[in-house]
């Protein structure tokens, strides 16, 4: 028998089917996998992330999702190809080198590295 965890999937909340879609597809540049009345599936570098239909804004507000590169400086500058200004790349002060990015819905993703 083996115990160990295969995959963590992220589900967050989504407004608004047709703008995530959109968003997910041209901004962060995953593919979508599968579509369903009140779910979407994404592959995104190889990684699922699930969306799930929602009608509470504060519930897309306060919903997050941490992760972690080996190369933040590449996807760094692979999202502000497409976003510009809108984000910026910052050391934290508890050792992560990081940017964000907040969704259509307000979801915030979080990206960062270890600072070595």
């Amino acid at each position: 028998m083996n115990s160990k965890i295969a995959q963590i999937i992220s589900q967050l909340p989504s407004l608004n089917f047709e703008k995530s879609k959109k968003f997910y597809q041209e901004i962060l540049g995953c593919k979508l996998a599968n579509e369903y009345d009140d779910l979407l599936i994404f592959v995104w570098d190889g990684i699922e992330i699930h969306l799930w239909k929602c009608d509470d804004k504060i519930v897309a507000e306060n919903s997050s999702c941490y992760i972690r590169v080996n190369d933040i400086e590449a996807v760094f500058e692979r999202y502000k190809k497409v976003l510009g200004d809108t984000i910026a790349l910052k050391n934290q002060p508890w050792g992560m080198r990081e940017f964000y990015i907040i969704d259509d819905s307000g979801n915030l993703f979080k990206f960062g590295q270890p600072i070595q």
